[in-house]
């Protein structure tokens, strides 16, 4: 009985993670080189999440290690569908769900001890963008749950970009554990940068 379920256990996350690497990205084709993901929102982790649309990411090859120079960092696109406006407020009440219910989450899966009371977010506009761009600056206290649960602090910049005919706004998130005088916020610049609505 033990042996079957198992191999039951073994059949059902063989099929997720197939499921997984047939998505095909859509808005964050690059760095191709970055591990992707794309999953449905309002994520199944963020109860209480008020968007609904889907999302994509591009893991650095050192996000979920410690050690690495590239520590949890990554960049990740949210299409967010049947909306007309986004002010900075929901902005900040997004990543503070996300965050929120992600590292609550994962804890719990990784049975690590974390208060989720101490994750907290800052957000401001971007100085000195250009007259068309709606930028920010946002900072966010959060946990390393995939790696040993200690605290991080996030630096990230979210860009906003609007399909207004179609009611859609995108957002293009990067961030990094890393200040940004460091070398891997070029690369994370470079995506920002190029990332375009999709036809």
């Amino acid at each position: 009985m033990k042996n079957l379920l198992a191999f039951l256990i073994f059949m059902v996350s063989l099929t997720i993670a197939a499921k997984s690497q047939e998505a095909k990205p859509q808005l964050l084709k690059e760095p191709s080189t970055w591990a992707f993901e794309r999953f449905a929102l309002p994520p199944g982790f963020a109860p209480g999440f008020p968007f609904k649309g889907v999302e994509e990411l591009r893991f650095s090859p050192g996000m979920f290690n410690k050690d690495s120079a590239t520590y949890f960092t990554y960049a990740f696109v949210a299409q967010l569908d049947n909306v007309t406006s986004i002010s900075q407020n929901d902005i900040r009440d997004y990543l503070l769900k996300y965050f929120k219910g992600l590292c609550s989450s994962t804890a719990k899966d990784r049975k690590l001890v974390i208060d989720t009371a101490q994750i907290i977010v800052t957000i401001e506009k971007k100085k000195g963008t250009a007259a068309n761009e709606i930028i920010y600056n946002a900072s966010l206290n959060v946990f390393g749950v995939f790696a040993d649960g200690a605290p991080v602090k996030l630096n990230m910049e979210v860009k906003i970009l609007a399909n207004t005919p179609a009611k859609k706004f995108y957002l293009i998130f990067i961030a990094s554990s890393r200040e940004k005088t460091d070398a891997v916020w070029t690369k994370l610049y470079e995506i920002q940068k190029e990332f375009i609505i999709p036809n």
